[in-house]
């Protein structure tokens, strides 16, 4: 059981990393947010908080290194 919990919660981070590295900030929203019910919207964001916060700290990290 332990196995299968850590498998999946690698793979939860995975997906969110590719998608953050592979998607601009404007493409998740037209993504997660834009066109979807509010169900939709919850639980995409929910799961790609990940991809957002990481969005996020790139965003403040590069203006404040800049």
């Amino acid at each position: 059981m332990k196995i299968l919990t850590i498998s999946i919660i690698c793979l939860y981070i995975a997906f969110n990393i590719v998608t953050s590295k592979m998607l601009t900030a404007k493409e998740m929203k037209s993504r997660f947010i834009d066109g979807q019910c509010i169900v939709g919207k919850i639980t995409a964001n929910a799961f790609y908080s990940v991809a957002w916060l990481l969005k996020g700290l790139r965003f403040i990290i590069i203006n404040t290194v800049k």
